[in-house]
C-alpha cells in the first residue's frame, strides 16, 4: 500500500467510514435511551439525602437510608418527602407531577398519603413511614419501568424470527452476488466489492431497533403521566381492547363513601351507629370506613367514654358483610339479601336514590335474623369519570360495569356515568367469571379494578389496569396501573399504546422498504460499501429519530 503496489482501490476509507456510521447509530440510540429515562433519574435526583425523624422527642437528622417503617418524619415547608409515609399531623399541599403527571398540588391533612420524591408546599406535615428503600412507590416505578423496556413485544418476536430467516438469506444473496459477478465479469475485485455492499446495505440494525427504541420511549412517556406498564406485551394488547370492564367503588366513584341516612328500627339511632362501628372496626372495606367515620364524627375523634364496644370471633364474609359477638350476643352488619331484608320498603327507597343499603341485625337463637337498623351510604361518582367513559366508547369500546352493589344502586351510578351494560351483585368469583364470559364471545377484554376484590377478575382479563390508590393485590395482578385514581389514565393508556404499535409498525415498514430497495441496488453494483455503509446507518438513525417522535405524546391525545 505504501509504494502503490495495488493496482485496484482497496478502500481503507470505505472499512473506516462504514465502522464511523455503525458507531454514529450506536450513539443515537444510546442518546434515545438516556432521553428515555431522563425523567426517572430526575426522580431519583429528587430524593433527599438526608430525612429529619423523632428520636426521644427530638428531632435528629439521619440518612434517608437509616429510615425504618414506622419512624416519624417531618417535612418542612418547600422539603422533598423523603419516603412513603402517612400524614399525622399538618396541612400542606404536596406537587405530584413527577410521579402522577398531574400539575395542580394535592393537598395533604392527617391521613393522607405522601410519596416519596414529591415536593412539599408551604405547610409543615408530620407523618409516619409506611414504605423506605426499595418499598416506595418510587422505587416501584423505576423498577417497573425498567422491566417493561428490557421486555419484547410480540410484534418484536415477530421481527426476531424474520430476522433468522433474512440474514442467513441475504448471506446467500452475496455470495450469489460474487459468484455471478466473478464469472459474468471476470473482475474478482468488483465481485467482491459488490458482494461486500449487499452485506453491508442488508445489516438489519434497522430492524432490529424499531421495536425496543419505540418501546423504551413509550415505557417512558407512560411514567411520566401515570402510567406504569408491567411488560412490552401489555401495551401491545391494549390497543386491541374492545370490552372494558370495571368496578363501580373506587374505579367509576370516589371510594370514599359516607353515611348519609340512619333508621334504627330497635333502640336509638346513636346505639345503633355505635354497634355498626364496632362490628366495622376491623375491616378495611371502603363503607367500613364510611361507618367509623360517621361515628367520630359524632362523638369527635378525640372525645373520652365513647369506646366502642369490644368484638370477638369477627368474621368478614366476601361479597356479603361482617359478623362478630358483642356482649355474648351475635350481630352481623351486610347487604341486605343476605339478611333477608332485599324487599323491604325503606330499603328499596334508599336504593332508589342511588345509595347503597347495608343492615345491622341481631342472630338469635336457630339462626333467626332480627332486623335492628338500616344504613344508607352514598359514593360520588369521580368528576372525569363521565368523560372517560365517552372517551372510552368514541374509541369503539363496550364498557361494562361488575359490581357487588345492589341493581337500584347500581342502575344509578351506571345511567350518571353513561354505561348501558352492567351487572350487580356480583361477587368476586362472579366478576371473573363474567370476564371469562365476555372472552368467550371472542372479545379483548380489559379489567379496570382497584380492591382485593377485583384481583380474579384482573387476572383473567386480557388487559388489565389497577388504579393506584387501590389494594397491593390489585396492582400485583395487573398488567398496568394508574398512580393517579382517575379512569381518565385508561384512556390515556390505550391511546399510548396505540401510538407506540403504530410508531412500531411505522419503523417495521421503512425498515423492510429500505432492505427490498437497497439489497438489489448493491446486488447490481449501483452501491459501492461506503454509501451502503450511509444508508445502512441512516436507516438505523432515521428509526430511531422516528421512535423519539413519541415524547411529543401527551395524556388526553
Amino acid at each position: 500500500t505504501v509504494f502503490g503496489l495495488h493496482e485496484q482501490h482497496v478502500y481503507f476509507e470505505g472499512a473506516a467510514a462504514v465502522i464511523t456510521l455503525v458507531l454514529l447509530g450506536k450513539l443515537l440510540e444510546a442518546r434515545a435511551k438516556a432521553r428515555t429515562s431522563a425523567a426517572i433519574e430526575s426522580l431519583i435526583r429528587l430524593r433527599p439525602k438526608v430525612a429529619r425523624i423523632e428520636r426521644a422527642g427530638h428531632w435528629v437528622d439521619v440518612p434517608v437510608d437509616a429510615l425504618m417503617p414506622g419512624d416519624v418524619f417531618l417535612v418542612r415547608p418547600g422539603e422533598s418527602v423523603p419516603v412513603d409515609g402517612v400524614v399525622e399531623e399538618g396541612d400542606s399541599s404536596v406537587d405530584e407531577a413527577m410521579l402522577t403527571g398531574e400539575s395542580m398540588p394535592v393537598g395533604k391533612r392527617a391521613g393522607d398519603q405522601v410519596f416519596a420524591a414529591t415536593s412539599n408546599g408551604s405547610g409543615s406535615l408530620r407523618c409516619r413511614a409506611t414504605g423506605v428503600g426499595e418499598a416506595t412507590l418510587l422505587a416501584g416505578i423505576i423498577r417497573m419501568v425498567g422491566e417493561a423496556q428490557g421486555s419484547k413485544a410480540p410484534v418484536q418476536r415477530l421481527a426476531d424470527r424474520i430476522s433468522s430467516i433474512f440474514v442467513p438469506a441475504v448471506c446467500a444473496i452475496a455470495l450469489l452476488t460474487f459468484l455471478l459477478w466473478w464469472w459474468l465479469g471476470g473482475d474478482f475485485a468488483a465481485a467482491l466489492v459488490n458482494s461486500v455492499a449487499v452485506l453491508v446495505i442488508a445489516c438489519p440494525c434497522a430492524l432490529g431497533l424499531a421495536t425496543p427504541t419505540a418501546i423504551m420511549v413509550g415505557t417512558g412517556q407512560g411514567a411520566q403521566a401515570g402510567i406504569l406498564v408491567r411488560n412490552a406485551e401489555a401495551l401491545e394488547r391494549a390497543e386491541k381492547i374492545t370490552v372494558l370492564a370495571l368496578d363501580k367503588t373506587g374505579t367509576l366513584t370516589q371510594g370514599r363513601p359516607r353515611l348519609t341516612d340512619l333508621f334504627a328500627l330497635v333502640g336509638d339511632e346513636r346505639q345503633a351507629l355505635r354497634l355498626a362501628a364496632a362490628l366495622e372496626q376491623h375491616s378495611e372495606h371502603p363503607l367500613a370506613r364510611a361507618v367509623l367515620a360517621a361515628w367520630q364524627e359524632q362523638v369527635g375523634a378525640a372525645a373520652t367514654g365513647h369506646e366502642l364496644p369490644a368484638v370477638s370471633q369477627f368474621n368478614a364474609i366476601t361479597g356479603q358483610g361482617v359478623e362478630a359477638w358483642v356482649d355474648d350476643q351475635q350481630f352481623r352488619l351486610g347487604a341486605p339479601d343476605w339478611l333477608g331484608q332485599a324487599e323491604a320498603p325503606q330499603v328499596l327507597a334508599l336504593q332508589g336514590q342511588g345509595k347503597t343499603v347495608i343492615v345491622l341485625a341481631r342472630i338469635e337463637a336457630a339462626g333467626v335474623v332480627v332486623p335492628l337498623a338500616y344504613l344508607a351510604v352514598a359514593d360520588t361518582l369521580r368528576a372525569s369519570s363521565r368523560a372517560a367513559v365517552q372517551r372510552l366508547q368514541q374509541r369503539g369500546i363496550k364498557v361494562v360495569m361488575l359490581t357487588g352493589d345492589n341493581a337500584a344502586t347500581a342502575a344509578v351510578i351506571a345511567r350518571e356515568a353513561g354505561i348501558e351494560d352492567f351487572r350487580a351483585g356480583i361477587l368476586p368469583a362472579g366478576k371473573a367469571a363474567a370476564i371469562n364470559a365476555l372472552k368467550t364471545a371472542g372479545s379483548v377484554v380489559a379489567m379496570v379494578g382497584d380492591g382485593i376484590n377485583d384481583a380474579p377478575a384482573l387476572a383473567a382479563a386480557d388487559v388489565s389496569f389497577a388504579i393506584g390508590a387501590g389494594s397491593d393485590a390489585a396492582i400485583e395482578a395487573a398488567d398496568l396501573t394508574l398512580i393517579r385514581s382517575d379512569l381518565m389514565g385508561v384512556a390515556d393508556a390505550i391511546s399510548l399504546s396505540a401510538a407506540t404499535l403504530g410508531k412500531i409498525r411505522q419503523n417495521l415498514f421503512f425498515a423492510f422498504i429500505y432492505n427490498v430497495v437497497g439489497i438489489p441496488l448493491a446486488a447490481l453494483g449501483y452501491l459501492n460499501p461506503v454509501f451502503a455503509g450511509a444508508a445502512m446507518a441512516l436507516s438505523s438513525v432515521s428509526v430511531v429519530t422516528s421512535s423519539l417522535m413519541l415524547r411529543r405524546w401527551r395524556p388526553g391525545q
